[in-house]
């Protein structure tokens, strides 16, 4: 998590039940008008209706609205060689449109699921997780043009429309599964276009289907089958992307760019020793302590619970999705007293809670200020505690919330949460690790599970054979690139 704030619900949320989403949609929703500024007039600004995509100006000012909230929200990753890594794929795939409306930006966020997206306007999103998963810069390519596809051909807007009209003049049953089918038409046309844009470059356009290939063995790894297309699926599914994918790459007339010589080592260059998995840097979680080591702060949930760390909040939900506790610094600086009365107004006005406590409490060296509330109009009771509490130059909040009916069970232990916010202890420090890849050469006659034993490889070899697009099953003739995963421990001093 980050100090700054988001105005969404917090990661924990996610799959929490109904009336556990209507906790967080409470007590993180009125704390959104103040999150950036103590201004009393930012805290009364409403949320920006969503705009009609009717030009490529409005593409460009919703683009820009979006692309700040996935900052907030999902976190762009700070590493400037890897950035102006996909900003030179990026530039020179441009160099195959016909026309350019936007002036487009490509940034790497920093989330571990593999995932791209492009937004109105040409910003285009790549994660960390995919550059771990492409093989070579061919493949990172062809989803790079994927996205730029997306922006350029104004699919976001042609789904807006197909909206409206469906709205207007559709009847309701019909919609999802004629908007969903649209949407499986504009990632085909997508696929298409972005190979075209790749091959244009002087890239291999069978990276499309390769990679795709290896997006549908993860499924299988991960559930133990490939995913279950429906009618309702905005994408097509992998395996079909991944024909269809391959017997155009045969159809398209492409030269190899001689500049760009062997784009599995270019790739792999790049990629060494990025991290996989959580970011010291970000906090993480070691069993039910949450360690932020650059901000200098531990916070302990209770043992069992359902844990998420995003660049906003940090939380965990009880194992039946009852109750929620989480950590967040979206608040600025200021009077304490004046910032959690002006938080518990906008809830009693808008969310129909009361406020049953006002208490100053001590947290660790921090004076705070505890806030009990009740109510809520949604047809069920909540009950919740809300600790506020001066921090890293914001005003925190450590929120705990349930329904009225489960509050005797997780009262205590929303409490004890709370109490357990401290600064770091030098034991749990020296238990943080961190997960790089890394890049190693193969021996004669080794294979994967070989390999991974000289190595100190923590990926199975199922793994390792995945993130390297291999059967599995291959004798290494030596000298060969191969992605590995080591945990290493943590070297940040602590801060002053």
């Amino acid at each position: 998590m980050r100090v700054s704030g988001s105005r969404r619900c917090p990661d924990p949320m996610r799959v929490s039940p109904f009336r556990t989403i209507l906790v967080c949609l409470l007590f993180v929703a009125v704390s959104s008008g103040c999150a950036s500024s103590g201004k009393k007039s930012d805290q009364t600004k409403k949320r920006p209706k969503r705009t009609i995509l009717l030009t490529t100006e409005d593409d460009v000012r919703a683009g820009q609205e979006a692309s700040e909230s996935v900052a907030a929200e999902i976190g762009l990753l700070d590493d400037p060689k890897l950035v102006a890594y996909v900003n030179r794929i990026g530039k020179k795939l441009l160099r195959g449109l016909p026309r350019r409306d936007f002036a487009y930006r490509f940034s790497v966020v920093d989330q571990m699921e593999p995932n791209a997206f492009a937004l109105p306007g040409g910003h285009i999103f790549i994660s960390r997780g995919l550059l771990a998963l492409v093989n070579n810069e061919d493949e990172l390519a062809c989803v790079i043009g994927h996205e730029i596809v997306h922006a350029a051909r104004r699919h976001s807007a042609q789904q807006q429309a197909i909206i409206r009209y469906q709205k207007a003049f559709a009847p309701s049953f019909s919609r999802a599964r004629m908007i969903a089918a649209y949407g499986r038409d504009m990632e085909r046309e997508a696929d298409a276009l972005g190979q075209k844009l790749a091959a244009a470059a002087g890239y291999d356009p069978i990276g499309m289907s390769t990679f795709m290939r290896r997006l549908d063995q993860r499924e299988r790894l991960l559930i133990g089958s490939p995913q279950r297309q429906t009618f309702f699926d905005t994408h097509p599914g992998s395996r079909e992307r991944a024909t269809a994918t391959a017997m155009r790459s045969h159809e398209l007339r492409w030269v190899r760019d001689p500049d760009l010589g062997d784009t599995r080592v270019r790739l792999l260059d790049e990629i060494d020793g990025m991290v996989i998995g959580d970011r010291p840097e970000a906090g993480v979680f070691v069993d039910d302590h949450f360690l932020h080591p650059e901000l200098d702060f531990e916070i302990r949930f209770p043992k069992g619970w359902r844990t998420s760390n995003s660049a906003s909040a940090v939380g965990a939900t009880a194992a039946r999705g009852e109750a929620v506790i989480y950590l967040t610094g979206d608040l600025p600086a200021g009077d304490l007293i004046e910032l959690a009365d002006g938080f518990s107004a906008r809830a009693e006005k808008d969310y129909r809670v009361r406020v049953t406590e006002k208490k100053k409490i001590r947290l660790g060296d921090f004076e705070a200020l505890r806030y009990g509330y009740e109510g809520g109009g949604f047809g069920r009771g909540i009950v919740a505690r809300v600790t506020f509490f001066p921090f890293a130059e914001s005003t925190w909040r450590i929120v705990g919330a349930g329904p009225s009916s489960a509050a005797s069970r997780y009262l205590g232990q929303i409490l004890l949460t709370s109490r357990s916010f401290k600064p770091l202890s030098d034991e749990l420090r020296s238990k943080i690790r961190i997960n790089r890849l890394h890049v190693v050469l193969t021996r004669p006659g080794e294979d994967i599970v070989r390999l991974g034993a000289r190595t100190g490889n923590a990926w199975s070899a199922a793994e390792t054979a995945l993130i390297n697009g291999q059967l599995g099953n291959e004798i290494f003739e030596g000298g060969e690139l191969m992605k590995i995963l080591r945990s290493e421990r943590y070297t940040q001093t602590k801060p002053n």
